[in-house]
């Protein structure tokens, strides 16, 4: 198997690679057509000039005896051209041979000559007959102008042609390794941090829940999956914490009722403690508290497994709220607390709830609140907000330390154990935070110890229509 790294270099090679050559052969063809095209255009300008001083000449002279203008003409071009005059019935008057010029060409010791840099070359031999034609004497006769293409480029030009392959071969090793390297730092870039991502859900996998990985990207996408991959192992930490107070927790609960069973019991065996009614009540007792905290355990699994069929229908939520109120009213006078709640913003709101199931929410966060709350005040509000109904219990209690909130809502979590005075299974938030969840809603707490604790129940909104007034109300007992 092949690492990303490797494949991603490969994969970046491959792509320079193929891009260079594809511009090495376009570069290559295009100055081959330039330079075509300016071979035939020094052809074209060179061939209008011999007939142009051929037909000048004939002007002058009335004739072709002149030896001199034919001599010129042969030395003026000699080496690049091959210069024939032909009459009108195209028969040789003088000029240079195809053989003659041939003869020429391979005589030259130019080192730049084309045909030593490109040997295998083909020598094509060109001609064409050009007609010439003086004025006042129409058809004189015909310029045979024959040719080899390689020979038509000067010095400097070969010596240019040559400097332009070079560029070519330079520029595409330079872009290569310009590929190369760039390519390298990009795999490098990304598969850094992908790799150490991956040694961290490795020892994350093998039980080290502390693992970070603390180094940003500046790439959006990698430090999101850093970041999932912290929330990660940080949710991991917390559920192995979490779990080790739940072991915990549960050897603590279990362990104290049957060390009073087994101390009874012997010293029952051992004829300290007579076998009497008195006696069978305390161990009579303690089996159905041990009994209780396994009911209560089955209660979790039936809200973890959703095995509870909620019968959803319309509700005013004022109502629900109302009679829930009612019930704790008499716990409010015996505590003296004083016990407040504002329903006006939510005046003829409805949502799509189970009534048993919001009735069982309020009566565990209601029962918390009376709970750890010795004296202050409790307070109910209501209001609407982003097409959702917020409910509010806020107390003066005990509250809850800021390293346990993150906790609250997990199975059988009872906080700091100054709170295991108070009785209690630690399923009611459990199955609070269930069920309103089942409903589409969220649950939120915040709190101080020492100084209460305020639990917000969002729910989803339903209808507004106007009802019977309920008006705010505040107690104290």
């Amino acid at each position: 198997m092949i690492s990303m790294r490797k494949q991603l270099f490969a994969l970046l090679l491959s792509v320079g690679t193929f891009t260079i050559l594809l511009t090495a052969c376009f570069v290559n063809i295009t100055i081959d057509k330039e330079f075509k095209a300016y071979i035939k255009d020094n052809i074209e300008r060179t061939t209008t000039i011999i007939v142009q001083q051929l037909e000048d000449t004939y002007e002058q002279e009335g004739s072709w005896s002149n030896t001199f203008q034919e001599e010129f003409l042969i030395t003026t071009h000699s080496g690049k051209f091959s210069l024939a005059l032909l009459d009108t019935n195209k028969n040789l008057i003088w000029g240079k041979t195809k053989e003659q010029l041939e003869e020429e060409v391979e005589g030259m010791e130019d080192p730049f000559y084309l045909s030593k840099l490109l040997p295998n070359k083909e020598k094509v031999y060109t001609v064409q007959d050009i007609p010439i034609e003086a004025d006042g004497h129409g058809l004189v006769g015909y310029a045979r102008i024959g040719y080899f293409p390689s020979s038509i480029l000067s010095t400097s030009d070969l010596v240019f042609q040559r400097c332009i392959s070079r560029s070519i071969i330079w520029s595409g090793l330079i872009a290569l390794f310009c590929f190369a390297s760039i390519g390298a730092y990009i795999t490098r870039l990304f598969t850094k941090p992908i790799y150490a991502i991956a040694r961290t859900s490795v020892d994350l996998a093998e039980g080290k829940y502390q693992t970070r990985y603390t180094k940003k990207s500046e790439i959006k996408e990698l430090e999101n999956l850093r970041h999932s991959m912290n929330y990660l192992a940080q949710k991991l930490d917390e559920q192995d914490t979490l779990r080790k107070k739940l072991v915990s927790d549960l050897s603590h609960e279990i362990r104290t009722p049957l060390h009073i069973l087994q101390s009874n019991l012997e010293a029952m065996i051992d004829g300290i403690y007579p076998i009497d009614e008195d006696q069978m009540q305390v161990l009579y007792q303690e089996v159905v508290r041990f009994g209780s905290m396994l009911n209560n355990l089955d209660k979790l699994k039936n809200v973890e497994d959703c095995t509870t069929e909620l019968h959803k229908q319309e509700l005013y939520i004022n109502s629900c709220i109302k009679e829930v109120y009612n019930v704790f009213k008499i716990v409010a006078k015996e505590k003296q607390i004083h016990f407040s709640i504002n329903l006006k913003d939510t005046d003829g709101v409805t949502v799509l709830a189970d009534y048993n199931a919001i009735k069982q929410i309020l009566m565990n966060l209601f029962s918390n609140a009376f709970k750890f709350t010795e004296s202050g005040s409790i307070a109910v509000a209501t209001r609407i907000e982003d097409k959702m109904v917020y409910m509010t219990i806020e107390d003066t209690g005990i509250g809850v330390a800021k390293e346990d909130i993150p906790y609250i809502f997990e199975r059988m979590y009872r906080g700091d154990k100054s709170r295991e005075k108070y009785e209690g299974s630690g399923i009611g938030l459990t199955m609070v935070k269930k069920l309103v969840t089942e409903h589409g809603g969220k649950i939120e707490v915040e709190s101080e110890e020492n100084k209460g604790a305020k639990f917000t129940i969002k729910l989803p909104l339903m209808h507004y229509t106007k009802s019977k007034t309920l008006k705010s109300i505040s107690l104290k007992f």
